[in-house]
């Protein structure tokens, strides 16, 4: 299919059309619609490329491939990180989401070995076992909340996976810490932000206590693993032990590892229980498709524990869980801020604007996806994929700044969703909502508690 960017200008201007504001808060949609509803709304009304103002920031929303490449990967040098993330570094320090050119390609290269496909697939035994572990003590024809399960499923993997620890002892801090970040958002976008961040707000003070909590756990989880330096097929070993390729004396500071799995524990384990949330909820919801994802994991597993070999066996799980991501990608939003003032299409794009690309608006777009509301997991089947755009499709950005976690990522989902489909029979509680409610903030996550009944399967 080609769809050539809708780009709308403005009566005599050379400034994208886009919504007004005084307009909108008059019709009450300022208050009626959250970011992502807003987005989307955004892409359906104006276009491919649309211009608008928040809180006194020129911001220009991206909606097509061609101008999410064009954002993301030819125009990176001329961006920074987005304002969140810029005053983010006061929690999460100089990590990978964090830091600006050349710091950011230097720390990828040292932190890549980490995220190395052997190395993944070796944690594949851990996702799946500390899967059954805490899936063994559901009691059948109950009703969970499937997203505090897959909250704790996913910290104790990435406990493990990151510190070869068990986190049982920090949960709740590390959970805290998480959640008060969320509730950093919304500071971030206010122009006085970097005040505000130094006032005793309660909201200021759970941030530092979070991170000073993890601080203590990571600083001493790092001088344990300086003291006895050996390999434990970890990511924090791998971390400690690496080297950058153009400078082999260099290695990482206990400030980078730091502030590196700082990054991974708390950006890490949210997204993906969340888009696992997501997830389980849709099976339940479509109880066919469901079924047949417990066929393909009782074939390709027989009743055993999942391991990493067993992925391409798992193709069916594999596209459950891309629908997911592509209904709600917990990154709904991918942002850069302009460094400074550069020609684009005709116009300038000035130094300080902010431009948005939302995965939440461009997933949905039908242009792209056919009924693209609909859970439709052979969507992402390799013929269909190979019709679609590169770029319509990005639940982990794009470009050198594509989540380094990605393949962890994938493996989780997907050894995941086939060992709870192998065991449990998922569906909806019965008067509850079929709909599943959303909350955009730092990451997409559910609105509330995920309650599903839950029926061990009979072999």
């Amino acid at each position: 299919m080609d769809h050539a960017p809708d780009i709308r200008l403005q009566p005599g201007k050379t400034i994208p059309v886009g919504p007004s504001f005084w307009p909108r808060l008059l019709r009450r949609e300022t208050y009626q619609q959250d970011a992502a509803a807003f987005l989307l709304h955004n892409a359906q009304t104006f276009g491919d490329l649309i211009y608008f103002e928040a809180f006194g920031r020129p911001i220009l929303q991206f909606n097509h491939p061609d101008l999410i490449q064009e954002m993301l990967v030819r125009d990176a040098p001329h961006h920074h990180r987005n304002l969140v993330m810029q005053r983010s570094k006061a929690v999460l320090g100089e990590g990978l989401l964090t830091s600006e050119e050349p710091l950011h390609m230097r720390q990828r290269r040292l932190a890549q070995p980490a995220f190395h496909r052997q190395r993944i697939g070796a944690y594949g035994e851990i996702i799946a076992g500390y899967t059954e572990k805490m899936t063994a003590l559901w009691a059948t024809g109950t009703t969970l909340d499937v997203r505090a399960e897959m909250l704790l499923l996913a910290l104790r993997i990435v406990g493990k996976t990151l510190f070869d620890t068990d986190v049982e002892h920090e949960v709740h801090s590390i959970a805290a810490a998480v959640d008060s970040f969320q509730g950093f958002l919304p500071l971030a976008f206010l122009p006085l932000s970097t005040q505000i961040q130094r006032l005793p707000l309660p909201a200021m003070r759970r941030i530092r206590r979070g991170r000073e909590e993890l601080d203590t756990l990571i600083y001493r989880m790092i001088r344990e693993r300086r003291a006895d330096p050996r390999d434990r097929g970890d990511l924090l070993s791998m971390l400690i032990a690496s080297v950058d390729e153009e400078d082999p004396t260099a290695s990482m500071t206990d400030r980078q590892v730091r502030d590196e799995c700082l990054t991974v524990l708390l950006a890490g384990h949210e997204t993906t229980a969340n888009a696992l949330s997501f997830a389980l909820w849709l099976l339940a919801q479509h109880q066919e498709i469901q079924q047949q994802l417990a066929q393909e994991s009782a074939a390709a597993l027989e009743g055993r524990q999942a391991t990493a070999a067993d992925y391409p066996k798992l193709p069916l799980a594999e596209q459950v869980f891309a629908e997911a991501l592509r209904l709600y990608p917990p990154v709904w939003v991918t942002a850069r801020t302009a460094a400074e003032n550069y020609e684009y299409r005709g116009m300038t794009i000035k130094k300080g604007t902010m431009l948005v690309a939302p995965q939440f608006a461009v997933h949905r777009d039908p242009r792209f996806y056919v009924d693209p509301l609909a859970f439709a997991p052979a969507r992402f089947t390799s013929a269909i994929k190979a019709t679609r755009p590169r770029y319509a499709y990005f639940p982990f950005g794009a470009g050198s700044r594509q989540c380094i976690g990605e393949g962890l990522a994938w493996m989780e989902g997907v050894l995941i969703l086939a060992t709870i489909a192998q065991m449990w029979r998922l569906s909806p509680v019965p008067g509850g909502p079929n709909t599943i409610a959303i909350s955009p903030s730092v990451s997409l996550r559910p609105k509330g508690p995920v309650l599903l009944h839950v029926e061990r399967r009979t072999r």
